[in-house]
């Protein structure tokens, strides 16, 4: 199964020190440039090989009884090739406790759970369809739900490096508490410090890291280099989030640029230089695994399909899986699509061959062990509090990712800083919340951040209707259209908040216009000048009706009304046509429109509640006149008609002010301390608007039509004008 390629002995001194030798090792499941380095003594009686002297000493003593030490150059064995392929923590324990996966939160080092595995996710982010920004949210977090409501079917697996699987997740309680298991961790760091003590003294200059994520890791460079690497890497995953990768690509070379700089140069060994198209190892093309800069190696060639991920974005998926990869193994599975021949032969092109695939360079041992215990290390330690907070802070520095909804919402209402406050929210992109649009899972955007609404269904005061019309939706503008109050945000975000907007799809509620747009501060000059004018015209309009008024002084008749009940007669007129068209205006209306409707409808239903009450105070002071003739049939349906009418004009207002009572001012758990108030008030409210909903459209519809039309053709038919009993000027 291995192909060993031995070199020469290296001479042995007069201690008779065992002779160290380097073979090559082809795994057979692997493309033959794949090789491995590495040093092993082999026992002259058996097929036996050891890393150490002492190891193979002790072997011989016990194996091979009364035979002399003996060493013979030997590949790497079975045993030792398992453990290469295994990560660090499975050489503690088979299964990870969650509170391992929790250490493992920043970019550079970010594990996941899903379904019962843990992953290092930090390679795969820059090349997961749904950008980093997601996988970031999720860092040190078991996020099977989340990835089986969007990825239900998929095989994580499939899309992964072999390196990237840590562990099963939960340990057997009855083998090893958490508690132990970090004892063993702690132990095994302390083994692994030493090791790489003790080999770094035998090499000079080694260890330096050889990528970015490695020196990422390196504790020894600047906190200053440190810091600007990260916001770059930072930039780079939200533009990889907007899919601008023309921008990644700057960002990109911008890193290459401080790398190359005088100052930093001699801090890493990280290659900054594009291989020539000729022979290419696998270890460049691994290097090459982001959208922006994507090469696969397929059937012994190396190709670059950056620019064709531009003009093809449907097919990121089947690519970005392979990404840096060698796709061969998968090789015409599925006919017509990548990687097949009917695919090679439609959509490649000459220019996108950079290369055949070319054997690996030579690997000094010791830097190759230096590595390996080094990436150990970094995985046994996880990252610190000072990187964790350094992380955090290259992503605040990033235009774009800062806490938008401050300027926009919680600065109107700064209680909800405090419901928010030291909470690590999941990241959304817009996609992913327009998928949760059912009344199973009904998700919204409001400023930026994503409520599931699923609590909300059947208890909300406007209706479910309005609720499932907006789902999966940014339904920012019609949030605040309806001015909900302090209370019942703070109740939003205690109860329904599950996330927020990728930085790089948020939007900038600190700038003044959109933040005037939403709450209803109009900055237009052209909007000043109307509304002023507005203003203008309502002035004039009562100023000719208080002249008219006075102008009409004189005392009327007894068998009229009294000019007191006239002008409430045309207050109330103007309040239910008012409130009836503002209504129906605002149903096919939207955004800052809507809101102005509807604070019409709000005061010309205050004003019909007014008139209503004041006429009850005239009606019984004023002289009554005479019933009209007719028959006792016609006259009783104009006494009900006109009863049903005045029931209707005080519940109106009344349920539309009960409801705003409930949500806005009506005592809750903030007072009481009982959560069993604000459901309370919900309920009302609720009732409060369906009642207020039911009773606007019976006046609409109904009663509206037929009292009109019924009292004007009657009194019409019989010689009067109904224009008389609202117009106090005649």
């Amino acid at each position: 199964k291995w192909t060993p390629k031995l070199c020469e002995e290296v001479a042995c001194d007069r201690a008779d020190r065992p002779q160290l030798v380097m073979a090559e090792v082809l795994p057979s499941d692997e493309h033959p440039a794949i090789r491995e380095t590495e040093t092993f003594l082999g026992c002259g009686y058996c097929h036996e090989a050891f890393p150490e002297k002492r190891e193979l000493q002790v072997h011989i003593k016990m194996t091979h009884e009364g035979k002399e030490y003996h060493s013979v150059p030997a590949p790497m064995p079975q045993r030792e090739q398992g453990l290469l392929k295994k990560a660090p923590s499975m050489a503690i324990s088979r299964n990870i406790p969650l509170s391992e996966v929790n250490r493992h939160c920043i970019p550079e080092d970010c594990w996941v759970a899903l379904n019962g595995k843990v992953y290092d996710l930090s390679e795969f982010m820059d090349r997961h369809p749904g950008g980093p920004t997601t996988i970031v949210a999720w860092a040190g977090k078991d996020a099977s739900k989340f990835f089986n409501d969007i990825h239900k079917g998929v095989k994580i697996d499939s899309y992964l490096r072999p390196e990237a699987f840590q562990g099963d997740l939960g340990l057997d309680e009855s083998l090893m508490s958490d508690n132990f298991y970090h004892t063993l961790r702690e132990a095994r760091i302390a083994e692994v410090k030493e090791e790489l003590d003790r080999i770094l003294s035998q090499v000079s200059g080694g260890g330096k890291a050889d990528s970015v994520s490695r020196l990422l890791q390196d504790k020894s460079i600047s906190a200053d280099l440190k810091m600007k690497l990260q916001r770059l890497e930072t930039q780079k995953r939200a533009a990889l989030d907007s899919e601008d990768y023309a921008k990644a690509a700057e960002i990109k070379k911008s890193v290459e640029a401080l790398l190359a700089d005088d100052d930093h140069a001699h801090l890493h060994d990280v290659p900054l230089d594009q291989a020539a198209n000729c022979n290419i190892p696998l270890s460049e093309v691994a290097r090459h695994n982001k959208p922006h800069d994507c090469w696969v190696a397929l059937n012994g060639c190396v190709y670059d399909l950056s620019d064709f991920l531009l003009q093809h974005p449907e097919q990121r998926n089947a690519i970005l899986a392979w990404a840096g990869r060698d796709a061969t193994a998968v090789w015409n599975k599925i006919p017509g699509r990548f990687p097949s021949a009917n695919w090679m032969e439609f959509y490649m092109r000459p220019e996108a061959r950079m290369g055949d695939i070319g054997k690996e360079p030579e690997v000094d041992p010791k830097l190759a062990q230096i590595r390996q215990l080094q990436d150990e290390l970094w995985k046994l330690e996880g990252p610190s509090a000072e990187e964790i907070q350094a992380a955090k802070a290259a992503a605040q520095k990033v235009p774009g990712t800062t806490d938008a909804p401050t300027l926009g919402e919680e600065a109107r209402f700064p209680k909800l800083k405090e419901i928010s406050a030291g909470k690590e929210l999941p990241f959304f992109s817009r996609a992913e919340v327009a998928k949760h649009n059912s009344a199973e899972e009904p998700y919204m955007i409001i400023h930026n951040k994503v409520y599931n609404l699923k609590s909300l269904m059947g208890g909300h005061p406007g209706g479910d209707d309005i609720l499932l019309s907006r789902a999966g939706t940014d339904a920012t503008k019609d949030f605040e259209v309806f001015e909900h109050s302090e209370k019942a945000r703070v109740q939003r975000d205690r109860d329904m908040l599950v996330g927020q907007l990728v930085p790089a799809e948020a939007t900038d509620w600190s700038a003044e216009a959109t933040v005037a747009q939403v709450v209803g501060e109009e900055t237009s000059e052209t909007g000043r000048y109307l509304r002023y004018k507005a203003y203008d015209v309502a002035l004039v309009t009562i100023g000719w009706y208080l002249y008219k008024t006075l102008q009409n002084r004189k005392p009327l008749s007894q068998f009229t009304y009294s000019r007191a009940l006239r002008h409430l007669h045309l207050i109330m007129a103007v309040g239910i046509f008012g409130a009836v068209g503002t209504a129906q205006a605002a149903q096919h209306c939207e955004g800052q429109t809507k809101k102005q409707l509807l604070w019409w409808h709000k005061q010309t239903g205050i004003a019909m509640l007014g008139a209503i009450l004041m006429r009850i105070f005239f009606r019984m002071r004023s002289g009554i006149p005479p019933r009209f003739p007719g028959n006792k049939l016609v006259q009783m349906i104009e006494t009900q008609s006109l009863r049903v009418f005045y029931a209707l004009a005080v519940l109106l207002p009344v349920s539309g002010i009960a409801n705003e009572y409930f949500l806005k001012w009506a005592p809750g758990s903030e007072s009481t301390g009982k959560e069993e108030d604000d459901k309370r008030n919900d309920r009302l409210a609720k009732q409060s608007i369906d009642t207020h909903k039911i009773l606007g459209k019976f006046l609409q519809y109904a009663f509206l039509p037929f009292h009109l039309g019924y009292t004007t053709m009657y009194h019409y038919s019989q010689g009067r004008g109904v224009v008389r009993k609202v117009s106090p000027f005649i």
